[in-house]
């Protein structure tokens, strides 16, 4: 936490940056796009990586409060705005690239902002099994070192993080009300290209309630058009250092929300609860619109670049 807001060194800035940094990088793994299996469609959601290759493009912003201990009535906050494109070269593989913004204004402190590390990411679906609702794809992510601002926490180092993602509907249960859960999850280990940045794992896990499957594939209860195109769901997301941490600790977050889905777009809303004191000391917000390019161009820019018909 800030100490001494008013002679506030330039280094102590950065190492403030660094630690929200920490809690920003776990956040930036996000978001999941237009991806069915079998009757399910699976919704967006913001923290967690997509499931499978996809054609999309989505915005993501998120705000992060952190108490100062050296002033009380005053909050640290940093503000996230990310860019995220997903092509499919393809039906079972995708290419993606994301960039992304942030600002730091510390309690006392002057503001700092700048890019944030580009990523690019590689993603393989191994599984698709409609019957069970039942999705696995593999993928591997690569964060550019040096390509984004240190003074607001991106790393100098790189870091590789091969992944495994799944998503799991539970249409083919035998009880009525359970049918519109689904579980999305993903488990990565992140290697860092040299210290001291830290090795971490990586993991994930969604928990969703479709509203537009209760009605439509289990029973229809004539709610309002708004309530029918919802779906509440709860993230948690976790990175823990492995091997040599550097003085890094586990960041962790849990985010209940809800998404909305219109014709080939989508929009997610989510409050950021800390779950450990790495994470910070207040509350979030997090946000996304999401627009399904295989849906609404299917024809052209939504479909592969190999193999469509």
């Amino acid at each position: 936490m800030i100490r001494d807001t008013k002679r506030m060194r330039p280094r102590a800035v950065r190492r403030r940056a660094a630690a929200l940094g920490a809690a920003a990088s776990l956040l930036a793994a996000s978001a999941h796009a237009y991806t069915a299996a079998g009757d399910r469609l699976f919704p967006a959601t913001i923290l967690l990586p997509q499931i499978a290759p996809s054609d999309d493009a989505y915005f993501t912003t998120s705000t992060l409060l952190d108490h100062s201990k050296a002033l009380p009535s005053s909050d640290d906050r940093l503000t996230d705005f990310s860019a995220v494109y997903n092509k499919t070269l393809t039906e079972n593989l995708s290419i993606g690239i994301e960039g992304g913004w942030s600002r730091l204004d510390p309690a006392g402190a002057g503001t700092r902002s700048g890019w944030q590390n580009i990523d690019t990411t590689v993603k393989y679906l191994m599984v698709e099994n409609d019957a069970h609702e039942f999705l696995m794809s593999a993928g591997i992510d690569r964060e550019w070192g040096d390509t984004g601002a240190k003074g607001i926490g991106a790393s100098r180092r790189g870091a590789t993080t091969p992944a495994f993602f799944f998503g799991k509907g539970m249409g083919d249960l035998g009880v009525d009300f359970l049918r519109p859960v689904a579980i999305v999850g993903t488990l990565g280990y992140q290697i860092a290209d040299a210290s001291p940045r830290p090795d971490l794992v990586t993991t994930g896990l969604a928990l969703e309630y479709s509203m537009p499957y209760l009605e439509s594939k289990v029973r229809a209860l004539a709610l309002p058009a708004v309530v029918r195109a919802m779906t509440p769901m709860v993230e948690l997301v976790f990175s823990t250092p492995a091997g040599n941490t550097h003085g890094a600790t586990t960041t962790a977050f849990v985010a209940p929300g809800v998404n909305y889905a219109g014709r080939g777009w989508e929009f997610g809303l989510e409050a950021l609860f800390p779950a450990t004191r790495a994470s910070g000391t207040g509350i979030g917000v997090t946000a996304q619109l999401h627009f399904a390019l295989d849906y609404l161009f299917a024809n052209s820019i939504g479909r592969p670049l190999f193999g469509a018909p």
